[in-house]
């Protein structure tokens, strides 16, 4: 993988613009020339300031990590879907409120190959759309899913963006019925693809990872962990002796073959491993 830039300084930044994307995502506009570098799939660790109830709560950790969804000069933007304490009090915020942020962090993904194939399920459609705008100039095709209509995110942009794009609703109410994983394959044949990038639900980047190395198709995947530091200190992301803060999040098939939590088991927000 090629070299990254990192940042470990937290940065206080100002909401500049916020885009409803729909019901429960939103996309968050800032400016820092730092940030604004990122590789696709590199993270920050974003900081929103609440008030501290006195007790343990996991579910409102300090920081959470974020994936960088598009760059534009200095102005970068998140793309964060409403899920848990810290992004419900994130969701409260105004043009004009300050987040504290720290990044890029993380390993992103590397551009390859000229017949490409971006795999998205959900909020993982964020960094891939990112890379889209790196890979201009190469074919691209795109396989975007989520659970309903609804909830597709970046459709239109996407649709100017790539050679192709194909839809994936899991309840069948646009697109195909079924997951962003079911068309891969027969995608794979149809344009003769030989770099696939992924970012989704687990089980879903499982099955795509089988798929590639099956197939012998280099490919890509950028993994979520809970990350409490997103400096490997805390050990939190910890997968079968790799760190996914620093040695991802983005690894290659080659690497997630032999890992055995890989599809299977992480480790929940107060430490214990559970089933993905």
């Amino acid at each position: 993988m090629a070299g990254v830039i990192m940042d470990r300084k937290m940065k206080i930044l100002e909401i500049e613009k916020i885009v409803e994307e729909n019901e429960v995502i939103k996309s968050f506009y800032f400016t820092d020339e730092h940030i604004s570098k990122a590789e696709p799939a590199q993270f920050v660790m974003l900081w929103i300031p609440h008030v501290a109830s006195g007790e343990i709560d996991f579910e409102v950790p300090d920081q959470i990590p974020m994936s960088v969804s598009s760059v534009e000069g200095d102005q970068f933007s998140l793309t964060v879907r409403k899920y848990g304490k810290t992004t419900a009090e994130l969701f409260k915020y105004k043009k004009g409120d300050i987040v504290g942020m720290t990044g890029p962090l993380g390993r992103g993904f590397t551009v390859s190959g000229s017949h490409t194939l971006c795999v998205a399920g959900g909020i993982g459609v964020a960094p891939l759309f990112l890379l889209v705008q790196k890979l201009q100039g190469r074919k691209i095709h795109f396989i975007l899913g989520a659970t309903t209509e609804s909830e597709l995110l970046l459709q239109e942009k996407l649709e100017e963006l790539c050679t192709s794009l194909c839809i994936t609703t899991d309840d069948g109410t646009c697109g195909k019925k079924g997951f962003a994983c079911d068309p891969v394959e027969d995608l794979c044949k149809e344009y003769d693809i030989d770099q696939i990038y992924c970012c989704g639900p687990e089980i879903m980047m499982y099955k795509v990872c089988k798929m590639s190395v099956r197939q012998n198709i280099p490919s890509q995947f950028s993994l979520e962990r809970y990350m409490y530091c997103g400096l490997g200190l805390c050990g939190h992301c910890a997968i079968n002796g790799f760190l996914v803060c620093k040695d991802g999040p983005v690894f290659t098939a080659e690497e997630l073959k032999d890992i055995e939590d890989f599809g299977a088991k992480k480790v929940d927000e107060t430490g214990r491993k559970v089933d993905v």
